[in-house]
């Protein structure tokens, strides 16, 4: 078997302006397997086609959709490929207009059909990238792409309205934490849970006027007291599994729920499906990996203004920085769900 760390040549001295370099250095799946049989490897800088652009990689988050699609459970993967989804950078080559600059982003078809962002450089049509915030850093940027892709995506299919009650189920997490801030940016009165009371407090940040904590109480009889026995019009459900039946006992009449995720070993759900059609529930499945980078980019393009007012902020848990010769301790991070904030690679670092 390969070496899981494979370093071809040693960088030369022109290769510090990287640029005019013609080879980079990327993280690279040739088999599925566990992120220990990563590759680090030497590659040919790519080349642009008429409507692309090259982007300079100064961070890229690693999602848990990342670590899956190293292990063969993202159906549409081919191979090899370099993974990673999230980015922020600076485009070096390609539309006159855009040299220079400051770029972030992410999409489902990055890392999965087309070359992904854990590499020095990353091609990309150019309407596949959008100035980023100017108020976020470089790390923070390239680190939070696809939870606030997400939520966005999760609060549009419910077509939220401002006024209305939102729960978000998992309100730490990553989507939940982003799907808060848009909510809340949105004028919507917000509810969020947690499992710790530890998690209180970062749960009231992310923009919770109510915070409900599970280790304590039932879910529907929670929300049921926290809305005058109304129920929530927007239910954002990022557990899945034993909190689907749940959250359908807590919406409001015509209520509007979705979806994002389901473990594993509990794939199928029961509800009682006369309640729901009596109630006029609606249910929405939400999957991000359906939108490309260039679609990505429209929204990103979209939740700017948020982060440029200060409506929505980086994870206060911080980032957890990584080389790309370090990718592989970083994958296990994600994977083992051991760091503590967001873990991301630092390509430019090299």
């Amino acid at each position: 078997m390969q070496s899981a760390v494979s370093l071809a040549i040693a960088f030369s001295a022109s290769q510090n302006h990287p640029s005019q370099g013609t080879t980079m250095l990327a993280v690279r799946i040739d088999h599925f397997g566990s992120p220990s049989e990563l590759l680090i490897q030497e590659l040919p800088k790519p080349n642009l086609a008429s409507d692309e652009v090259l982007v300079e990689v100064y961070a890229a988050g690693i999602n848990p959709s990342d670590v899956k699609n190293v292990s063969g459970n993202m159906p549409d993967t081919t191979l090899p490929r370099t993974p990673g989804r999230d980015f922020a950078g600076i485009v070096v080559e390609g539309s006159e207009s855009l040299i220079g600059t400051e770029v972030w982003g992410t999409g489902g078809d990055i890392g999965f059909t087309r070359d992904g962002t854990h590499a020095q450089y990353i091609v990309l049509p150019k309407q596949a990238v959008t100035p980023k915030p100017q108020n976020l850093s470089m790390d923070e940027a390239g680190s939070i792409g696809v939870t606030y892709v997400t939520a966005w995506l999760c609060l549009n299919a419910a077509q939220l309205t401002a006024g209305e009650t939102v729960l978000v189920i998992g309100a730490t997490g990553g989507v939940g934490s982003a799907a808060m801030q848009i909510a809340k940016w949105k004028r919507a009165h917000v509810l969020g849970t947690v499992r710790r009371e530890s998690d209180r407090e970062l749960a009231q940040q992310s923009g919770g006027d109510i915070v409900i904590n599970l280790a304590d109480k039932e879910l529907p009889e929670a929300i049921l007291a926290a809305t005058d026995g109304k129920g929530a019009s927007v239910i954002i459900d990022t557990v899945g599994g034993a909190m689907f039946e749940l959250c359908l006992q807590s919406l409001a009449d015509k209520g509007r729920l979705t979806e994002i995720s389901s473990p594993a070993k509990e794939r199928r759900v029961c509800f009682d499906l006369i309640d729901f059609y009596r109630q006029e529930s609606r249910l929405f499945g939400v999957n991000s990996l359906a939108l490309d980078a260039r679609a990505c980019a429209e929204i990103l393009g979209t939740l700017t203004p948020g982060f440029e007012a200060g409506a929505l902020r980086p994870p206060v848990a911080g980032i957890n920085r990584y080389s790309l010769q370090d990718a592989i301790t970083a994958y296990e991070q994600v994977l083992n769900r051991s760091a503590i904030g967001r873990v991301m690679l630092a390509p430019k670092s090299i």
